[in-house]
């Protein structure tokens, strides 16, 4: 242990439970204070409580509330909450043995493995669960050069969770610090250097789960630089600001350090979920291991087109649902309300769609009412508009989350054009993918965890054409509300154009902002740390990547 003089004596590391109390408490009365104000603007003004289309409407609409309460609260309480780092050493300890565990299942990135290089002596273990003889030797060339060991299985049991725990029982006693890794993950070269310093302080001897802050590298397409900014906005207010002092439990599986000494009271990692990850996390919090995000930046791929969004979103549905099945004993109301909002945030999606139908054939209305509407919204359109009790309800609403979004935007540096991008191809994507997320939903009540999908890696920008076919299910759906419109609730159709026009143009949308960037060939990296890097920057932690990503190919399978 480093004697006292050796230690961070930042005045943030002062009283952190009283102000974890104080920020929590305001982060729920805030939260609740929106929730119940708009469920009573709801329930009093605008609810038909004799109609039943209407009662169905508010229960439908008090879900996306809350996950809307919930978004909002913690910008809102983030705007007022100043940053504070969890305390560290001035310098790494030495001596301590970590594992660096590479997981791929044919999906190797060739530039992310060849660039594994820490500044902290390091180990690094393949495990490699690929069946493609292609992937293999890719792997196989990297390795002999780069000394790395590979582990293989003869039997790929229980996945990704399987493969950490094959290499657990076989290496595990060896080693203080496990560092996950996926196939498209890239650390800079201090990474480990700097997370030990905060691993090793001893207030964070509790502390079993230490999750790097995560950016977006391949920005070569549209649709990958359309959103890779917006990281930036949950970094402010949730990995910098908020999910520290809620004392959250969380654990993105990758780009993380864990303690060896916590993982091996639980035996290794949690098998038998599609997010082995969230389980295991959950598990060590039940005998009082924290998890906390370190500010230290690191790097991932995002899916670079919409068919492989929606295959990684499957993914994460299927996992979300696993809430309702894990053990929560020993683990705080807050912490199970926090986790709550990701399976809740899936379940609103499901209800969307029952939302969409009941605006529309829950309420009858008159072609001739509809055309009246728009003549008198065209004569006098604020007085029009506001003469309609739900039509108030939204704009007064929209106004309120808007004001505290741009705020959020404002001081996380992200301008209006940016964000305008990303809601355009944000609603198209969702117009798109919901159906899938229902279907995929669904599927796992009725079959459980048949098998665990692996993201995509490099895909070729699609066509309109494959891009329509993708949207068949939206399609569908958009042509039975349409008939809706047509025949039983025109009015319904004008008041709920915010939503239907994006469905109609999510093709088109999805299509022109998925195209490939013409760039330097560097411009992957700069863009990558201009657009996604947040501060505070700790002491040359992020600052340029050590050298580019390797365009070396052994097996000659990228160009």
């Amino acid at each position: 242990m480093q004697n006292h003089s050796e230690l961070n004596s930042s005045p943030g590391h002062v009283g952190l439970d009283e102000r974890s109390r104080r920020v929590g408490k305001f982060f729920y009365s805030v939260l609740f204070s929106i929730f119940i104000t708009l469920e009573a603007a709801l329930a009093l003004f605008i609810i038909n409580w004799h109609h039943a289309a209407s009662v169905a409407l508010f229960f439908v609409l008090s879900f996306i509330f809350l996950i809307s309460s919930y978004g909002t609260a913690r910008q809102l309480v983030s705007l007022v909450t100043g940053y504070r780092s969890l305390p560290s050493l001035h310098n790494a300890p030495a001596g301590k043995h970590v594992a660096m565990l590479y997981t791929t299942m044919n999906d190797v990135v060739p530039e992310c493995l060849d660039s594994i290089s820490q500044t902290y002596p390091c180990d690094v273990f393949i495990l490699d669960d690929s069946t493609d003889e292609a992937k293999k030797r890719v792997v196989d060339t990297i390795a002999s050069v780069k000394d790395y060991r590979i582990i293989r299985r003869s039997e790929r049991k229980s996945y990704k969770a399987g493969a950490i725990n094959n290499w657990f029982i076989k290496f595990g006693r060896d080693y203080d610090y496990i560092v996950l890794l996926d196939s498209d993950s890239y650390l800079p070269s201090d990474w480990v250097e700097e997370a030990l310093k905060f691993a090793e302080h001893p207030s964070n001897g509790n502390v079993a789960v230490f999750q790097g802050m995560i950016n977006i590298w391949n920005l070569d397409t549209r649709f990958v630089t359309v959103q890779a900014p917006m990281s930036r906005i949950g970094q402010f207010t949730w990995e910098e600001k908020l999910a520290n002092e809620l004392d959250a439990v969380f654990c993105y599986g990758h780009n993380v350090m864990i303690r060896m000494d916590a993982l091996r009271q639980i035996e290794g990692f949690v098998e038998g979920y599609v997010s082995e990850d969230f389980a295991t996390a959950v598990s060590l919090s039940e005998l009082g291991w924290k998890t906390r995000f370190v500010p230290l930046h690191t790097y991932e791929a995002m899916p670079e087109n919409v068919r492989g969004f929606i295959r990684r979103q499957n993914k994460w549905t299927r996992g979300a649902m696993e809430f309702f099945t894990l053990s929560r004993k020993g683990i705080s109301r807050g912490k199970k309300f926090i986790l709550l909002q990701t399976p809740l945030g899936h379940i609103t999606n499901l209800l969307m769609p029952v939302g969409m139908f009941l605006t529309i054939y829950g309420f009858s209305s008159t072609k001739s009412g509809a055309s009246g509407f728009i003549s008198s919204f065209i004569s006098n359109p604020l007085q029009t508009y506001w003469s309609v009790p739900i039509l108030r309800f939204v704009l007064l609403s929209a106004i309120f989350f808007s004001a505290i979004s741009a705020a959020v935007r404002f001081r996380t540096g992200i301008g209006y054009v940016a964000n305008l991008r990303y809601r355009l191809l944000s609603a198209a994507i969702s117009s798109i993918s919901i159906p899938y997320e229902i279907k995929s939903m669904l599927s796992y009540i009725v079959t459980g965890l048949k098998n665990i999908p692996v993201t995509p890696k490099n895909e070729d920008v699609l066509s309109f054409r494959e891009v329509l076919s993708i949207s068949r299910y939206s399609l569908i759906i958009e042509v039975a509300l349409f008939a809706g419109i047509v025949y039983v609730n025109p009015l319904g159709g004008v008041f709920n154009l915010t939503w239907l026009i994006p469905m109609m143009v999510a093709p088109v949308v999805i299509t022109r902002m998925s195209r490939k960037e013409q760039t330097h060939p560097l411009a992957n990296e700069m863009s990558a740390r201009k657009s996604t890097c947040l501060y505070p920057d700790p002491a040359g932690v992020h600052r340029s990547l050590a050298h580019p990503l390797s365009t070396h190919d052994p097996a000659g399978t990228r160009n």
